[in-house]
């Protein structure tokens, strides 16, 4: 079996046109919705006068449903689409990725060496034991 082209299927055309008059729409909402929102404005779906707008997060969602009638009255004008209702949805969030680890520079084990020598130079005192403890630390993880 060989690969097609979506170009060839018979009902290529007619998809065609429900992706232009889909891109369309969602042209029209976020045009009708305020600019801070628009971002967050993920995509939609109309089905039987009833349009669904999807955002990315519940938070935008709260605020879009303040601008629904603005929408509504835009899809109308704009279109041929004749909207009764309009429902907001939250998509899932991404699930949660980890960041790349952080590479650690550690120092030379010359510099290492020079600290460890400064602070066997000073006085007894607090800064000596931070000192000889952080050239400690230091060597075991230049291990």
């Amino acid at each position: 079996m060989s690969f097609k082209p979506a170009a060839t299927f018979s009902h290529s055309s007619t998809i065609q046109l429900q992706l232009i008059k889909h891109q369309r729409m969602l042209r029209i909402i976020l045009a009708a919705s305020p600019k801070q929102l628009r971002a967050h404005i993920k995509d939609c779906v109309i089905n039987n006068n009833s349009l669904m707008i999807y955002v990315s997060s519940p938070a935008w969602a709260s605020q879009l449903r303040f601008c629904t009638t603005k929408i509504q009255q835009a899809v109308t004008a704009q279109s041929n689409e004749r909207i009764n209702k309009i429902r907001i949805r939250a998509l899932r969030p991404e699930p949660f990725k980890m960041q790349k680890e952080v590479q650690k520079t550690i120092p030379s084990t010359e510099n290492i060496e020079l600290l460890r020598d400064n602070a066997n130079h000073l006085a007894e005192g607090k800064l000596k034991e931070a000192l000889l403890g952080l050239s400690k630390a230091l060597k075991k993880q230049r291990r």
